[in-house]
């Protein structure tokens, strides 16, 4: 008889990579700190994106609105900055002259909701020292005539003035107009009076 030969064992046939980690195999392709910082990488870099998205959708959005129109107080509605379209420098602190501007009965059916209006201080001839825009204003309108407003800046905002205000239907600044309505208060006006009051009342 022949001799009896021994087979392989388990171990000598199956090969090394099908063994589990856990039975002492190889470990699997993926697993380890390098696949996990593959990851981490990916998500990091999908946050990232999605975060400057939401930043550029922002900044679009806030170049497309519609600026504010005035409020009845002449400040764009919504915010407390000087009266005006809000397109102005902001209030400075210092003397101001205030007041409120209204229109007479008699010229109320002439007012226009596109109008702008203009109030103007003067020290003598020449240009105005001080100019103040509205555009869209709502009568009876309160307003503030201060440093922020002066023709040349740097220019000390003192002294006494003559005031007028005047609505322009075409906006534009300069001379007035045909068709523009006007008022004045009588008088010189100091810096930092209060109660300084303007009736609309006669067609240019």
């Amino acid at each position: 008889m022949a001799p009896d030969v021994e087979g392989p064992s388990r171990e000598e046939v199956l090969p090394t990579d099908s063994l589990s980690p856990r039975e002492g195999g190889a470990p699997q392709k993926g697993d380890g700190p390098t696949a996990r910082r593959g990851i981490r990488t990916v998500v990091l870099s999908a946050v990232a994106l999605v975060g400057l998205a939401g930043l550029a959708i922002g900044v679009l959005y806030t170049s497309l609105s519609p600026p504010e129109s005035a409020g009845p107080d002449g400040r764009p509605e919504g915010q407390a900055s000087r009266a005006g379209t809000g397109s102005g420098p902001p209030e400075v602190k210092g003397p101001a002259i205030a007041g409120t501007i209204s229109v007479s009965p008699e010229l109320r059916g002439r007012l226009a909701e596109e109008g702008t209006l203009f109030i103007i201080a003067r020290k003598g001839p020449g240009p105005p020292f001080a100019v103040k825009r509205i555009g869209g204003p709502r009568f009876p309108l309160p307003y503030r005539l201060g440093p922020e407003d002066v023709m040349v800046a740097g220019t000390p905002f003192e002294g006494e003035v003559s005031l007028s205000a005047r609505l322009s239907k075409s906006g534009a600044a300069g001379p007035a107009e045909r068709g523009d309505l006007e008022g004045e208060h009588p008088g010189q006006v100091g810096v930092g009076r209060q109660g300084v009051d303007i009736v609309i009342a006669h067609v240019r």
